[in-house]
């Protein structure tokens, strides 16, 4: 039996409102099922069918999670498309998630069941438990900003280009990117850590940044 069978068992175990069901995809596992959601005090809110699907690279994947009952409104601002799909968190932190690689019960409990509390607690409360995340490019300009530190755009174009052509330079010779003294202790663990994303992800946040240079260019010619 595969790893990815074994935790199946085990979350049926855990959560009786769930089937393993059969999809016509290829090397996927889906499971349908209903997530029901209590306040701090145990108060129930909110049914919601949902359907999860598994890619058979787990635990190196995630899972796509679809609101099947169609309780939560089809717009961005509530983080599901037209279709169904949960925009579950910030795809950066989620392609970390991938990396390390999940356990399906975790996974379910720190990302998929929160998605659907935080949507009972907007609507009670008007806004998120965790504060909010923008979608896009917005999101993308967002998260440089708020989870790594970066806000100028040239610079994080060097440091993006550099990730993605992973030439290696000396770690104690002037850092090739900003001109201080030694790259190990300057800018290379941010392009260490930028590598973590992969580069089909870097190469989409390079699009982004490349449009707000030029869009600055233009602006002051």
């Amino acid at each position: 039996m595969s790893l990815l069978k074994r935790d199946i068992a085990k979350f049926l175990e855990v959560y009786h409102k769930f089937d393993n069901v059969t999809l016509d995809k290829h090397n996927c596992e889906a499971l349908y099922g209903e997530i029901s959601v209590v306040d701090e005090k145990k108060q129930h809110w909110k049914n919601y069918k949902v359907l999860i699907t598994i890619n058979t690279s787990y635990p190196h994947t995630i899972p796509s999670v679809y609101e099947m009952s169609d309780v939560i409104e089809r717009d961005w601002d509530f983080h599901i498309s037209k279709k169904g799909a949960c925009c579950l968190d910030i795809t950066h932190d989620l392609i970390l998630k991938r990396n390390t690689g999940i356990n399906l019960i975790e996974f379910y409990r720190d990302v998929i069941y929160p998605f659907f509390a935080n949507h009972q607690y907007r609507i009670s409360k008007g806004h998120y438990a965790n504060g909010e995340h923008d979608h896009h490019e917005a999101g993308i300009i967002q998260y440089y900003r708020t989870k790594l530190g970066l806000k100028d755009p040239l610079y994080i174009i060097n440091l993006i280009n550099k990730a993605i052509k992973g030439d290696k330079f000396e770690a104690n010779k002037d850092c090739p990117i900003c001109g201080n003294p030694k790259y190990k202790k300057c800018c290379r663990p941010l392009v260490n850590k930028l590598r973590l994303y992969g580069k089909q992800q870097l190469e989409s946040d390079l699009i982004t940044f490349n449009k707000i240079s030029e869009s600055k260019i233009e602006n002051v010619s």
